[in-house]
């Protein structure tokens, strides 16, 4: 539990079953095994479908914290560095490292995951917790922003003194607020083909088999296409995406599982490096394709009644080029379980004036993490010519100073270096390919944070 007090117990509906409803419902378990938690899911069962996450130390820190460690241990996978690669000879640009040094800078690991095995992870947990139930095949059909009473599709109401809202990009309950009525999911100039291949078929192939053995994840950048590929799945699976600025005739915002056309897909890296060409040619009926949306800034997370908060996709909907979709569902969850936290009673302006707390705190870094995933998009498709020549020279000198350090030192004098020179975080940063945006965005304890805030904002404690 955390060590923050508790608060009151409340009666809670969470509005959801995906990563941000059920990381919700953890997180205000764990501050408060009293309140009486209920997970509405309009599916009939968890979604068995998804693609590879890269999580981040803010994210495993706060999936630690509700003690998955060990299943995380059984089932994800830690890179040692992400390879930057060009498109045309598969020549290392620079590279990223993960682990260790994840571990050294940030506190915690990096780790790639099949998006099924994190949220079965969550479900389990879910499950043992006493104060929560989850009930399936309940649709919303309305959420009343005054009192947070929910009326489902089939004529069910459920009453309670928090609603959270966690029921995606297309959020219900975000249309039932006054003040985000209006607000739609807009399509980005982007879209993804996504696809997993298992690992027998990596294997077949004697280009792409090395990949399952090695400890790097490999992003290779090119005009106007970018390729991300990296093991999940304890090894089993090998996750590819291959992203183009452009949109997506005939998909919808945020449908991540509309069937994709492979040929076009492979066309698309046809004079690509033979590793890219490989992998590409592995891919079979199992390809979609999504085109990227973005929730835009809304006036507030939570109604004025505070009764009703909004979290995930349903809040902030992001690009994924940070790689921080489902971190910013973990820290939406343990940020709004601190603040809840802080309840010493349902009078209703206490519970709007710390929702309304709730919101301001989580808006800004979501809003500065939305310029950072544009950022670092940008720099993945540039087209060749002088600015990509110059990134390229940027990065190059990165490369081969870590490089040089590496065989210089060694491992333990490395470590040395690397905690001791560490960049600061940097929220003027643009990319997380800059030392210091990654620092603001990993090195992030959104618990301590979300405490340091309610001292200043709420007082005592």
């Amino acid at each position: 539990m955390s060590s923050n007090q508790p608060g009151i117990p409340l009666k809670i509906t969470v509005i959801g079953g995906g990563m941000a409803g059920l990381s919700s419902a953890i997180a205000l378990s764990d501050i408060n095994p009293n309140h009486q938690i209920t997970i509405l899911e309009s599916n009939a069962s968890l979604s068995e479908l998804g693609a590879g996450l890269q999580l981040f130390a803010n994210s495993t820190r706060i999936l630690h914290k509700w003690g998955l460690t060990p299943t995380l241990e059984k089932v994800a996978f830690q890179s040692s560095h992400l390879s930057i690669r060009r498109w045309e000879d598969n020549s290392e640009l620079t590279f990223n490292m993960n682990n260790p040094s994840s571990t050294w800078l940030y506190g915690w690991p990096q780790c790639q995951i099949y998006r099924p095995d994190l949220q079965k992870a969550l479900f389990e947990r879910v499950k043992e917790l006493p104060n929560v139930s989850v009930l399936f095949s309940k649709s919303v059909k309305s959420v009343d922003d005054k009192t947070g009473t929910v009326h489902t599709v089939d004529g069910e109401v459920f009453e309670a003194d928090l609603t959270v809202a966690a029921d995606g990009i297309w959020s219900r309950a975000r249309r039932c607020l006054p003040a985000s009525k209006d607000v739609l999911p807009t399509a980005y100039r982007e879209h993804n083909y996504r696809a997993v291949i298992p690992r027998a078929r990596m294997l077949s192939n004697t280009t792409t088999a090395p990949f399952m053995a090695s400890p790097e994840a490999k992003l290779w950048v090119g005009p106007d296409v970018f390729v991300l590929g990296y093991t999940v799945a304890s090894k089993e699976l090998y996750n590819l995406v291959v992203g183009v600025p452009r949109a997506s005739e005939g998909v919808p915002v945020g449908a991540w599982n509309h069937p994709a056309n492979i040929e076009t897909m492979c066309g698309l890296v046809s004079e690509w490096c033979e590793e890219v060409r490989e992998l590409a040619s592995l891919v079979q009926e199992d390809c979609v394709s999504w085109t990227l949306g973005e929730v835009p800034p809304l006036p507030s997370y939570v109604s004025e009644s505070g009764k009703v908060a909004l979290v995930g996709d349903a809040a902030h909907a992001l690009l994924p080029h940070a790689a921080q979709g489902a971190g910013m569902a973990f820290e939406d969850a343990a940020s709004l379980a601190e603040f809840v936290g802080y309840l010493r009673s349902g009078e209703a302006e206490e519970v709007s004036k710390v929702m309304g707390a709730w919101s301001q705190f989580r808006q800004a870094r979501v809003d500065h993490l939305r310029e950072i995933s544009r950022g670092t998009a940008t720099d993945m498709t540039l087209p060749d010519g002088d600015i990509q020549i110059a990134r390229d020279m940027k990065w190059s000198t990165i490369r081969d100073a870590q490089r040089a350090q590496w065989a210089e030192l060694g491992l333990e004098k490395i470590k040395e270096k690397m905690i001791r020179e560490k960049a600061t975080p940097d929220p003027a940063c643009k990319s997380t390919f800059e030392p210091g945006g990654r620092m603001w965005v990993n090195g992030y304890d959104v618990t301590e944070e979300s405490r340091r805030f309610c001292r200043e904002n709420l007082g005592g404690q």
